[in-house]
């Protein structure tokens, strides 16, 4: 709880500044606040490392008092401070209004400086009876615990441990289960049941993954209900999605019900062979409410199911034939997955911590998770002593002893977290405000835990963005101890995680922990119980909540979270009178909470607006002196008042829409997705150069500019537009374009020192031709992700882009290339992911290239293969695990689209790795895995044997969490 309020210290050092000018004899007052403060932090750190059940109720209500006390300072001092600052004077205003504003501000201050004399003479003497508590509860005699710092390897483990340990044999038993028997074709369903973390999802994507590969499917798809299910209408959107592109694109545009959604469904999968996961079912009618989507069509499609419930699997099955129950990791396997963990192999076990290794895998009772959160813990610690590894032991609950119930799973979680430095507690509870099976964006989590003070700056020199590279470390801590998973990764750096999500057992306990702290009020279709003291953070998590929230109970909010919820509960906006953070996503709005309000909003740091509804800001957005993001990408606002130029700490803009006021936000450091159209092409990036703090730039090109650009600004790189003042820290810039956009830069290259982790080079382009200053690898011997669209193309300009060295991400169109692409030794040392569109031949790998790809598309013309040699050279790629192949079919022959096929299977065939082949004839969508036509009426005809047993990478799209 201490890392949540942690800031408490640094903002009553920064109120003994100068600048603040407070009353003579505050400060004495304000220094002796600090030491009471640091003595109630300290107290409240030792607190929190002792197991809730060893804090007897005296000690419990002590630490409740205090938090709310921290609580109440904090909000004091950030009161101070907003009232200090003040809202900033319009931009065109006459002298005598400007010198009455400004007396009418000194006076203002003035009694602001007198208020928090008060304030603080206030807050002392709660602090002497909170001393006198302290005293007679005994709160000294708590025993001091131990932290410790996360192993920064866990997260190179997780993928490969949850996956392989111990699933070799049950995978095999289920698809023993899937496998027709005789000549059945029917449609078969089988339900996975157990316990929560015993690893029902990970064994159910994994034979999914293993017999997608395999091509005995046309298509197959991955959906979670979940324990609180949304609406069915979305379960059906996700599958759908999952399905087909274009089924989905047609659903979107013509919003139906769930009837007419049943009926799509059924017609797309009444003709193919289909395999389909349906992953967490909590209850019968939620089943029964979806099963009537599957059409048994006799092509021997597949149904898997998995839930904690016997009684839920029965109903998905009709028998128990049906039911897997899924067990416990054996001894040995459970050796394996702990050891990897701690010592990096499944033999590196020291013989002294042997005996007692046995005695906490007993305690974990053959249980994924709870295997990986204790190694998670001891791989953390530094010293590995028998002693301390029997205080671990010692620590665990019964529960798991005998069974795996669900408390002494939730005794395991909770001692991994008990485990955690207080800021990392903070920032975990925080993901309470999260719902069930979210996936949660990096980027936007990190900026939240921001605005909330959660992470704050260590020491004075500290800039903004190290707070942001502070926060991803701790998104990092938190997946190495496996209190989050790992969601999608970037697409040229795999070991970048760009989002998580939150296992269910761990969500269990962090939503009781946060409603035992009063850290976070939730409020979904369950309602909420009203929290014993204020609520500081509200999430809405419910479209249909009839419940009313008191207005008494919101001046305290600090953050509101909202996502499809009818905001027909909530007081007014006003009424949040220090909310830091407001995030509304996919809501609906009344008139009580109408967005005027907002510039009402004095403390506010973070802002999100993801509601179609939502078609303007107010102008009094500009009196939120203290925003720092501002994120309306997601909203119908096309325009920005003129009053945005006063956000002075504005940091991150995401707009969807032409930006011109743009140069005066001169703190921003992110800017996504703006706009650039006929009209404002210059003056907008003219205004680009007085961004002297911009790291990362994101912008869209409109189709009309090029008719006006393209004269304007040559083909020669060396004399296009320039952006004037931007820094080495700017190196991630994309720009999104429309075939007929032709718009260059130059980029500030070359940079002088490798970027930080934070801070990698990317460029997203499109030229008639290769820029001169590809010419020479070291003028972009940094830049990190390419995607570029060339006109015309030479072998030349192939040989150029294969010198970039650190190049991780690689995507080429050509739309004409003088002769085929050949790919030379040596080229392209570090791309993992390449994707060349060229329509015609195709291009050629030779032995040295590409030494790390792992994923590869291409495109290449039926018609056009059979006038060459089509071995693309796939088998001098080592490394690869994934081939898109698109094949243009215009003008081709059924057996001319099978002869090229054949070719690529085999050459998958006979690659040392294997690799996983999806070949896509035409405009098929690629997360679809399809049979030629001519097939498609023989698919139900072929004996297919499921049990072949090849290891695969995971596909695209698929859930890495499990149950």
């Amino acid at each position: 709880m201490a890392g949540a309020i942690g800031s408490i210290i640094p903002r009553l050092a920064e109120l003994l500044n100068k600048e603040y000018m407070l009353q003579k004899g505050v400060k004495p007052s304000i220094e002796s606040l600090m030491k009471h403060v640091s003595f109630i932090l300290a107290h409240l750190e030792e607190l929190h490392k002792v197991p809730r059940d060893q804090l007897d109720g005296p000690k419990r209500q002590w630490v409740t008092l205090a938090r709310e006390l921290l609580y109440d300072i904090e909000d004091v001092l950030d009161t101070f401070a907003v009232r200090v600052v003040g809202p900033g004077q319009e931009p065109d205003v006459g002298f005598l209004t400007k010198m009455a504003c400004k007396t009418k501000d000194l006076i203002k201050k003035a009694k602001t400086r007198r208020k928090i004399a008060g304030d603080v003479s206030g807050i002392n003497n709660e602090l002497n009876e909170l001393k006198n508590l302290r005293e007679s509860y005994k709160v000294d005699s708590v025993p001091n615990g131990a932290t410790s710092s996360p192993d920064p390897r866990a997260m190179a483990l997780y993928h490969d441990m949850t996956q392989l340990v111990g699933i070799d044999k049950a995978s095999d038993e289920v698809i023993n289960m899937l496998s027709p028997t005789g000549h059945d074709e029917k449609l078969k369903i089988i339900s996975i049941v157990g316990f929560g973390g015993m690893g029902k999802t990970t064994l159910a994507k994994f034979v999914h993954d293993k017999l997608m590969k395999g091509k005995n499917f046309q298509c197959g798809a991955f959906v979670s209900v979940g324990q609180n299910p949304e609406p069915l209408e979305g379960v059906l959107m996700n599958m759908i999605s999952r399905l087909s592109n274009k089924l989905y694109k047609a659903v979107l545009s013509s919003p139906m019900d769930r009837p007419l959604l049943i009926h799509k469904l059924r017609h797309f999968l009444q003709d193919k062979r289909y395999f389909i996961i349906i992953d967490d079912i909590w209850a019968e009618k939620d089943w029964n409410n979806i099963k009537h989507a599957f059409i048994d069509n006799n092509l021997c499609s597949r149904l898997i199911t998995t839930t904690r419930k016997v009684h839920v699997s029965q109903a998905c099955c009709g028998s128990d034939d049906g039911i897997y129950r899924i067990q416990p990791l054996s001894t040995d396997d459970s050796k394996v997955l702990f050891y990897r963990r701690i010592f990096h192999h499944k033999d590196g076990c020291p013989h002294e911590l042997e005996d007692v290794s046995k005695d906490i895998l007993k305690k974990c009772g053959g249980a994924p998770l709870a295997i990986l959160t204790i190694a998670s813990l001891l791989a953390k610690k530094q010293v590995q002593i028998r002693d301390e590894w029997y205080k671990v032991v010692n620590s665990i609950g019964r529960g798991l002893t005998t069974s795996s119930d669900a408390e002494g799973m939730r005794w395991i979680l909770y001692y991994g977290y008990n485990d955690l430095p207080s800021q990392l507690k903070a920032c975990l509870l925080y993901l309470s405000i999260f719902p069930e099976d979210y996936h949660i964006s990096r980027d936007r989590l990190v900026r939240m835990w921001i605005a909330e003070g959660i992470i704050i700056h260590t020491t004075e020199h500290q800039q903004q963005n190290d707070l942001v590279e502070l926060g991803e470390s701790y998104f990092y801590d938190l997946m190495n101890s496996n209190m989050i998973q790992p969601g999608d990764t970037d697409d040229w750096d795999r070991s970048k995680i760009t989002t998580c999500r939150v296992h269910d057992m761990v969500l269990d306990l962090i939503y009781s922990l946060a409603k035992e702290e009063n850290f976070v009020t939730v409020l979904d279709r369950t309602g909420y119980a009203s929290p014993q003291g204020k609520i500081h953070r509200l999430s809405l998590q419910t479209s249909s909540a009839v419940h009313t929230i008191p207005e008494a109970t919101v001046p305290k909010v600090r953050s509101l979270f909202s996502l499809s919820s009818t905001i027909n509960m909530m007081p007014a906006i006003s009424c949040f009178k220090i909310l830091r953070v407001l995030s509304l996503d996919d809501c609906e709005f009344e008139e009580s909470f109408h967005l005027k309000h907002l510039g009402k909003l004095f403390h506010l740091r973070y802002l999100r607006l993801s509601c179609s509804c939502v078609t303007e800001l107010p102008k009094e957005i500009g009196n939120l002196e203290f925003l720092e993001a501002l994120d309306i990408s997601g909203s119908s606002i096309q325009e920005l008042p003129p009053t945005i130029v006063k956000l002075r700490r504005l940091k991150f803009l995401g707009f969807s829409y032409t930006l011109q006021l743009i140069g005066g936000l001169t703190s921003l450091q992110e800017l996504s997705t703006i706009s650039i159209d006929e009209e404002s092409e210059v003056d907008i990036l003219k205004a680009l150069g007085n961004l002297t703090e911009l790291r990362d730039l994101d912008i869209r090109l409109s189709p009309a500019i090029s008719s006006k650009s393209y004269p304007l600004y040559p083909s020669s790189i060396s004399t296009s537009f320039s952006i004037p003042n931007l820094t080495p820290t700017t190196s991630s810039i994309s720009i999104f374009y429309t075939p007929q956009s032709q718009f260059f830069f130059q980029l500030p290259f070359p940079q002088p020192q490798p970027p930080s982790r934070a801070c990698r080079p990317t460029l997203d382009f499109i030229f008639p031709k290769l820029p001169v200053w590809f010419n020479s690898p070291l003028d972009l011997q940094y830049l990190c992700y390419l995607s570029i669209q060339i006109n015309e193309m030479c072998q030349e300009d192939v040989e150029k882009l294969g010198r970039l060295p650190v190049l991780g991400f690689f995507e080429i169109q050509i739309n004409m290339a003088r002769e085929r692409p050949v790919i030379g030794a040596g080229a392209f040392p570090c791309v993992r992911d390449c994707r060349i569109l060229e329509k015609n031949f195709g291009p050629v790998f030779q032995p040295g290239a590409m030494p790390k790809a792992e994923k590869l598309m291409i495109y290449a013309s039926v018609r056009e293969s059979k006038h060459i040699n089509f071995d693309l050279g796939l088998g001098s790629l080592p490394s690869l695990e994934q081939v898109i192949a698109n094949l243009f079919c215009e003008k081709a022959q059924d057996w001319e689209v099978k002869k090229l096929e054949t070719m690529l299977r085999k050459a998958a065939d006979i690659h040392p790795k294997n690799f996983y082949l999806n070949v896509i004839p035409d405009d098929r969508h690629k997360q679809v895995d399809v049979i030629p036509d001519d097939e498609e009426q023989q698919v139900h005809k072929d004996t297919y044997d499921f049990s072949e047993n090849e290891d695969i990478p995971p596909t695209d799209g698929m859930s890495n969490a499990s149950s």
